[in-house]
Parts: structure tokens; C-alpha cells; sequence
């Protein structure tokens, strides 16, 4: 068990209804004892489930995000984040990603999702030279993924082949170049986090996605070359 219980869930609805700076100092231990700390726990479980596997991920508190958000350049200007949100990485930092498994819990329920969100432009032709390179690798990871019930999001694609890429616009796995994100999303309703089940989804998702991951890596490694 973690600790998250329905209080979890209360605390962040309260925040979301009471986004001000005097709820949340007359709350942050709530906000703590109630969320923070339970998703700590979480992944600090995770990573002693890793540990040793082909996907030794790890995350602790200092992989987690902060609650407050960053407002200077946001037409939202709420505060704080009802949502708490963290990660499992190659380096148990937040320094030198290279692939995630990225958890968030809020008022209603939460997510896992994996993989390389929002790549910069040149590791975005890294991925995509890979994928040339190596079509018959990335067929079978993304087709093992869509049969495991995750597969690829499309939600951050280009409409049109990138530049550079006009060459391949028929190319078997066009699609997959049009991407700006690879990654892989998974709901987790109240329940699955109130029973604890949850360490065991991110573990599953962690092992799922690592052939992904590897992929992305061995990718990415290109930079110094």
C-alpha cells in the first residue's frame, strides 16, 4: 500500500475549488501528508520493483514536481497545480532523460504515460533517422504497444511530412515520422490508486515501454557522434 486514500482526492478537489495562496498555506501539510507523501512512497516502491530489471527506472521525491505553477508567460494565472505529478527516469534525476514513466494523480483520478514527450528539433531527427534505419525494430515495438492496449499517441503530430522528410511521405511508417512526442498513455481510475494497484501499473507500464525507451536511447546517443 501507498497511503493514498479518499483524502487524496479531497484535498486536491479542495485546492482546485480554492486555488489561493492563504488555502494553500493553511493546507500545505494536508497537501502533504494526504498526496505528496503517499506518491513518494509510490515511487519509491517502484523503483525497488525495478531495481535489477530490464527497465531500472527509479524515482524518489526528487523526481516529483513542484505544486506551484509557473504563471510568467500563462494566461492562467491559478497558482498551484491540483494535480500531484512525478517520474521515473535512466538517472533517478530529473537531469540527462532519456525516456520516462511519468505518473499524476488529481481531484477525480490520474494517468501514467511514458516515453519522449515534446522532443527538441535535432532529437526529433535523431528519432526519425532511427526509425529509417531500423523500420522492422520500431514496427514490432510499436505493434507489441497497440496490442498491450498503449499504443502510440497521435495527439502531437505534424499534418504534413517534416522538413527534410518529403522523401519518405510514403514511407510504411509515415505516420511515426509526423510525430513530436512518442509516447504512450494509460487513464488509472480512483480505485486502482486507493488499492495500491497502482505501484503495480507503473511497474507493468515500465516494462512495457522499455524496448521503446531503448529505441529512443540508442537514437538520441547519435548526439555525440
Amino acid at each position: 500500500m501507498t497511503g493514498f486514500t479518499e483524502a487524496t482526492f479531497r484535498v486536491l478537489a479542495e485546492l482546485e475549488a480554492n486555488n489561493t495562496k492563504a488555502w494553500y498555506d493553511a493546507n500545505r501539510d494536508r497537501l502533504y501528508s494526504d498526496a505528496r507523501a503517499p506518491f513518494e512512497a509510490m515511487l519509491d516502491s517502484v523503483t525497488m520493483r525495478l531495481a535489477g530489471s530490464k527497465c531500472p527506472l527509479a524515482g524518489s521525491a526528487r523526481t516529483m514536481f513542484r505544486q506551484n505553477r509557473d504563471v510568467r508567460f500563462s494566461k492562467d494565472k491559478r497558482p498551484y497545480k491540483p494535480t500531484v505529478s512525478g517520474m521515473i527516469t535512466p538517472s533517478g534525476t530529473k537531469s540527462g532523460l532519456g525516456g520516462v514513466v511519468y505518473a499524476q494523480v488529481g481531484p477525480q483520478a490520474g494517468l501514467l504515460a511514458a516515453g519522449f514527450y515534446k522532443l527538441g528539433t535535432a532529437d526529433l531527427g535523431l528519432m526519425r533517422d532511427r526509425i529509417i534505419a531500423e523500420p522492422e525494430r520500431f514496427s514490432e515495438i510499436a505493434a507489441t504497444l497497440a496490442a498491450r492496449g498503449l499504443p502510440l499517441s497521435t495527439e502531437d503530430t505534424l499534418r504534413t511530412m517534416p522538413r527534410g522528410y518529403a522523401d519518405h511521405d510514403d514511407h510504411p511508417l509515415a505516420e511515426y515520422l509526423k510525430l513530436k512526442s512518442y509516447t504512450v498513455y494509460a487513464p488509472q481510475p480512483k480505485p486502482i490508486w486507493i488499492s495500491g494497484d497502482i505501484v503495480q501499473r507503473m511497474v507493468d507500464m515500465a516494462l512495457a515501454v522499455a524496448p521503446l525507451l531503448a529505441f529512443g536511447r540508442d537514437a538520441l546517443a547519435r548526439r555525440s557522434d
